[in-house]
């Protein structure tokens, strides 16, 4: 049995524009500090992680629950008059409806999201571009801040759900900081899009048969799903 693991902003998703403007937009709001371009320049390029490094940097400790909690707030009041002022603009990556909706019936593997989001922002953008993850397991840094902790725990969910054993699991993403920590863990990494090197890469999800092909598994491909 395969997991297959799924980032969501710039991955499934074409939001990471949007999505890190009303990020940095709530935190300069709250904590009257402007967010660099270069997220990469953090520890942990999750949304608690840089609000973390932020709080830490600024010496806003004293304040720090209720900054982590304002931030998200405003963040999310953000994002929701954002969607629903362009939803015509809130657009899932060419394939990746189609990709999901057909992983979630394949027999040969299982699905989860792990994304450096919160639950809650992920969720509105996955429902407003259309898709259906009813039914897939679900990490994100509402549960822990490091990418690699949230890839870690959103595979245990997918075994506790599902009973399966894994012989493989592999991370889809755009993000160097996802590359990295599936090398910490020791999945597989498909780089999704053209932000990050790597042997295997897919430019989106429109043709998933070449996924397989990249991954040695094509055989997969004559299991017909339910």
């Amino acid at each position: 049995m395969y997991l297959f693991m799924l980032d969501v902003d710039g991955t499934l998703i074409d939001s990471y524009d949007f999505d890190s403007e009303c990020f940095r937009s709530a935190i300069e709001e709250v904590m009257g500090v402007q967010l660099t371009d270069e997220l990469g320049a953090f520890l942990n390029v999750t949304d608690i992680g840089i609000l973390e490094e932020l709080i830490e940097q600024q010496g806003m400790r004293e304040n720090r629950m209720k900054i982590l909690r304002d931030v998200k707030s405003v963040f999310l009041t953000k994002l929701r008059a954002y969607i629903a002022s362009n939803s015509h603009e809130l657009q899932a990556s060419p394939g990746a409806i189609q990709f999901v909706n057909d992983m979630k019936m394949h027999p040969n593997v299982v699905l989860a999201i792990a994304t450096g989001g919160w639950e809650e922002s992920a969720r509105m953008k996955l429902r407003a571009a259309g898709f259906d993850i009813s039914h897939v397991s679900f990490a994100s840094c509402s549960d822990a801040m490091t990418r690699s902790e949230i890839m870690a725990l959103a595979a245990f969910r997918a075994k506790q759900d599902t009973g399966a054993l894994f012989t493989r699991r592999v991370y889809f993403g755009d993000g160097e900081w996802d590359k990295m920590a599936t090398n910490t863990l020791g999945y597989e990494f498909v780089a999704v899009g053209n932000k990050v090197q790597h042997h295997t890469r897919i430019p989106n999800f429109a043709h998933y048969d070449a996924i397989f092909g990249k991954l040695g598994l094509s055989d997969m491909l004559k299991v017909k799903t339910a």
